[in-house]
């Protein structure tokens, strides 16, 4: 069942997010011209902060490495934990198709999932996802889903590979972001490993 109670191939636009948490949705009415496999960028885009649920917060380093850090609201530099977060149009309800990005110096990076011997990871990369795709699948676009009966958290699960989420793992002393598969439904998995908070820059 559809959660937003529209019309088969009726394009769902997310305008902003309400009260700087709640998404808020337009319908854009049916899709004449778009495809509903395909990916178009909506008009507006969300810049947030990501925090897993030890309130650390997801900091990009200057060699393009991704991890958590126990930092305070005034310790932070949003050049590297301010995320820009672009939003894709949807004919399907419940999940909204997205690609994380951030700027670094004159550059933009964006999160991109990979396969290297036969390990599948997440990486920071230079370059921008683009405004249109034409197939659904695509290692720089997640799912961004909020999770069912807990406010202001949500899971991204991987355009490219079914069932592979954002996740964050300890390696060492660190918490680092790493893709993790889960083989039950995230909505009513406990493992809060994939849960993730969008704080905006003027909390």
């Amino acid at each position: 069942m559809d959660p937003f109670g529209l019309p088969e191939e009726h394009c769902i636009e997310v305008i902003d997010f309400l009260d700087g948490e709640e998404l808020y949705f337009q319908d854009e009415g049916k899709c004449e011209d778009y495809e509903p496999d395909a990916l178009e960028q909506c008009r507006r885009g969300l810049s947030r902060m990501i925090r897993n649920n030890k309130g650390q917060y997801l900091v990009a380093s200057k060699d393009l490495i991704l991890n958590f850090e126990d930092q305070t609201r005034r310790q932070l530099d949003c050049d590297n934990v301010l995320f820009m977060i672009k939003l894709y149009k949807n004919t399907e309800g419940g999940s909204f198709p997205v690609a994380i990005q951030i700027k670094s110096g004159a550059k933009l990076k964006s999160l991109k999932c990979e396969e290297k011997e036969n390990k599948r990871k997440v990486l920071l990369v230079e370059g921008e996802a683009p405004g249109y795709i034409e197939n659904n699948r695509h290692d720089m676009v997640f799912y961004m889903k909020g999770v069912e009966d807990i406010h202001d958290r949500y899971t991204f699960q991987s355009a490219l590979w079914s069932g592979w989420y954002l996740a964050f793992e300890q390696e060492d002393s660190q918490y680092k972001l790493v893709l993790k598969y889960m083989e039950d439904e995230v909505d009513g998995h406990v493992d809060e490993n994939v849960h993730f908070e969008l704080e905006s820059k003027q909390n």
